[in-house]
C-alpha cells in the first residue's frame, strides 16, 4: 500500500465522487429506501463538501476516497469509498486508518453509520469500531483508540 499518494479533494473532483459513492452504494440504498438518482446526487453534493475527502491515488489514477466531517466532541466518517474492482485488497483498511490517525491526533473519538445491509459493518468491526446503537436502518459505530495494525 505504500505506493498511494493522498490528496485532498477539490470541486473538481466530486462527479468522480459521487460515481464511486454511486458504485459502491447504490445496491445497499436500494436495498434499504430505494433509489431515487435526483435525490441522491442533490443529497451528496449539497451536503458533502469536496473539503472533508481525501482521495486515495496510485499511479496517478485515483482508486479510492473517505470523507471525514469534524464535530465538537468527534469525527464523522461519512463514507469509505473503494472502486468495487479495488475491494478486498487492503485500500480500505489503509483508508480507514487514515481517518483513524487523524481523529486520534485530535483526541476524538471517530463515529460513523453503516447501513444492516451493507456487510462494511464486519469490516468496521475488524479495526476497532464497537457498536453503540441503531435505528431502523443503520447501525452506529464508534472507536476510540487505534487497534493494532495487522
Amino acid at each position: 500500500m505504500n505506493s498511494i499518494r493522498f490528496r485532498k479533494a477539490t470541486r473538481a473532483d466530486m462527479d468522480w465522487l459521487y460515481q464511486t459513492f454511486k458504485l459502491t452504494m447504490q445496491d445497499y440504498i436500494q436495498q434499504t429506501w430505494g433509489w431515487d438518482e435526483l435525490l441522491q446526487q442533490h443529497a451528496f453534493h449539497d451536503n458533502l463538501p469536496a473539503s472533508s475527502f481525501t482521495i486515495a491515488s496510485r499511479k496517478g489514477v485515483d482508486i479510492g476516497a473517505y470523507s471525514v466531517q469534524e464535530k465538537s466532541d468527534h469525527l464523522w466518517l461519512e463514507m469509505v469509498l473503494v472502486l468495487p474492482d479495488l475491494q478486498n485488497q487492503g485500500l480500505g483498511s489503509a483508508l480507514l486508518r487514515r481517518a483513524q490517525e487523524g481523529a486520534a491526533a485530535k483526541h476524538k473519538p471517530l463515529r460513523l453509520s453503516v447501513l444492516k445491509v451493507n456487510p462494511a459493518q464486519r469490516f468496521y468491526k475488524r479495526l476497532g469500531f464497537q457498536a453503540t446503537g441503531d435505528d431502523t436502518w443503520s447501525f452506529k459505530m464508534e472507536c476510540g483508540s487505534l487497534p493494532a495494525s495487522d
